[in-house]
């Protein structure tokens, strides 16, 4: 947001930031400076250097920015810490949000009866971003910061309020199951069954959603959106229990047959695997990764299997092929930390870890396929491109 009311900012040392800066909106320099560092220092010499390698706690006082917010003559907050001083003003922030649009936010609602729902809030002074929210039993309307944040609020808030007016299918299907797959449903990580019920049509909806063309912004749009989602919830449902099934037993088998190997030679790979499956299959991994990409956590399923066939014959090569895995996933992960916060979900940045477990399924399970071409230089080259 570009400032609220007639707030201003200044800073000593040469440094100036907008009085918005708690929570800055739009795509801006990194707050700390180690994230910019290491990004450069990538991009000049195409070396990885993790964010924690510079302490600037180090660096003498007075060569440190000093970041003071001032409303007129007053000051409202000062620091070396720009994110601390985010972090401390954010809730002002928020109130003068709601103050100069009160109107626009509301909470506890159950049905779609405030009219249009304005993709961008303004007066001149303050930019902001409402969205829905889920609130649980009810949804609400407030205000963000970025457009990020507020279109995975508004994906979730209707979602809730779409499930709200809808009948649930789960007792109905829940009915149907065999013994075989009520054993393996059980064998869930969310918890209970009713946690990993609820990811399912959850995730149902979602697709519903996204198939529908994504959320709607007023109350006609609405109402078009959950008469096709509700009509068609009980059979999305069932479909993602189905996959459920698929996947839940895949784990499990992958799981037990880990157990199996106790050979010291081995345990680098187990523990990989294990990593592995913990990042696939986990409380609400279903609406994670969405309807469309259940057949392709299948497939990444299938593949550890494949692994697992080979794995106590082909340790060597397997180690081979883990190293490279690894050496992606270490450029990954030093990528996002490198971030802001809020691109560290993006979509980009999601399917780059997407392209993870492809490549995994290139190295370690080729018969198994994947629908483009994947290696490590595509990878790095993606990473390299993540902003």
């Amino acid at each position: 947001m570009t400032g609220p009311g007639s707030q201003s900012a200044h800073t000593t040392e040469g440094a100036a930031i907008p009085a918005s800066a708690p929570a800055p909106v739009q795509p801006a320099p990194v707050a700390d400076i180690r994230d910019v560092l290491a990004r450069e220092l990538f991009r000049l010499r195409g070396v990885r250097v993790p964010v924690d390698a510079f302490d600037l706690d180090k660096l003498p006082p007075h060569v440190r920015i000093t970041f003071r917010v001032v409303d007129g003559d007053r000051v409202l907050g000062s620091g070396k810490d720009l994110a601390a001083l985010q972090r401390q003003l954010r809730p002002q922030l928020r109130a003068t949000l709601s103050a100069r649009a009160g109107a626009l936010t509301r909470t506890g609602l159950t049905s779609w009866d405030f009219g249009t729902l304005p993709q961008v809030f303004s007066d001149g002074e303050v930019t902001a971003y409402p969205a829905l929210v889920d609130e649980g039993e009810t949804v609400g309307v407030r205000l963000f910061e970025s457009p990020g944040a507020a279109r995975a609020a508004m994906r979730a808030g209707t979602r809730r309020l779409v499930l709200l007016g809808a009948r649930s299918p789960v007792k109905d299907i829940a009915a149907r199951l065999t013994t075989a797959s009520k054993l393996a449903l059980s064998n869930n990580p969310h918890g209970g069954v009713a946690a990993l019920f609820a990811d399912c049509v959850n995730c149902a909806a979602d697709g519903l959603i996204d198939d529908s063309g994504g959320p709607a912004w007023d109350a006609e749009g609405f109402a078009r959106l959950a008469t096709r989602v509700r009509s068609q919830l009980h059979a999305a449902t069932s479909d993602v229990v189905t996959w459920a099934e698929e996947l839940l037993r895949g784990a499990h088998t992958a799981q037990v047959r880990l157990g199996e190997l106790r050979s010291p030679v081995l345990r680098p790979a187990v523990a990989d695997i294990r990593d592995q499956l913990t990042g696939l299959v986990y409380p609400g991994f279903l609406t994670a990764a969405g309807m469309a990409r259940l057949p392709a956590l299948a497939r990444y399923l299938r593949a550890i299997g494949r692994r697992l066939d080979k794995l106590a014959d082909n340790a060597g090569r397997d180690a081979q092929q883990m190293a490279v895995v690894h050496r992606v996933q270490d450029a990954y992960q030093a990528a996002l930390a490198a971030l802001p916060a809020t691109a560290r979900t993006s979509e980009p940045a999601r399917e780059i870890g997407w392209m993870v477990e492809e490549l995994r399924v290139s190295l370690f399970a080729q018969t198994v396929g994947t629908p483009v071409p994947v290696s490590e230089r595509r990878i790095m080259s993606a990473i390299e491109h993540l902003d």
